[in-house]
């Protein structure tokens, strides 16, 4: 066990949001698990709470994962992980001098209240905003994007699937992402 002056220095919350199938949990597993995913959410079901979110694909609860890094920057990845958090995360928190927790939240506008209440309940202090490549910007990512502006986190945009993207949906994407986040609203607000 490390002594009270070896703890964490640094402890940053992400607020891992965005449409339903961007890659919210798979992300969330390959950054903390350190692996890659198999493109049959072989990933995220590492990552997922319950068994009807593992059989439908979809997040329904808030989910949280750990990310350590050693004073050097390596990143702490245990030996073994199993389905016991207190087990690893133990691991990975001794090992570690700073700590970043990933706050995985639902995609489905089903499950938005769940979502609002891990933003306002667990206040992250940064948005990831996770956007599919080969979806575009959704509905939902809209409201993720409103959310974090109204909520005042400051946000960053991930885009995944870029492998699976047309190049042409792949540039409606990115072009419709620039004018959203160069959008004068969205600067008014901008920290």
């Amino acid at each position: 066990m490390k002594a009270e002056d070896e703890r964490p220095e640094k402890l940053v919350k992400l607020g891992i949001i965005g449409n339903v199938d961007a890659g919210k949990s798979t992300l969330v597993s390959v950054l903390t698990k350190g692996i890659a995913d198999d493109g049959n959410g072989g990933a995220r079901i590492r990552v997922l709470n319950y068994l009807h979110e593992q059989e439908s694909g979809r997040t329904s609860s808030i989910g949280q994962e750990i990310l350590g890094f050693t004073k050097e920057g390596k990143q702490v990845i245990p030996e073994r992980f199993n389905q016991n958090k207190n087990k690893y995360w133990k691991e990975v928190v001794n090992h570690s001098y700073k700590i970043i927790s990933l706050v995985d939240l639902c995609g489905h506008e089903k499950y938005l209240k769940t979502t609002i209440n891990g933003l306002t309940g667990l206040s992250p202090d940064f948005g990831c905003v996770v956007i599919g490549a080969n979806m575009g910007l959704q509905k939902m990512t809209k409201e993720h994007i409103g959310l974090c502006l109204f909520l005042k986190i400051p946000f960053f945009v991930v885009l995944t699937k870029v492998d699976m993207a047309p190049q042409n949906k792949l540039d409606e994407t990115l072009d419709e992402l620039k004018k959203i986040l160069r959008h004068k609203l969205l600067n008014k607000f901008a920290i």
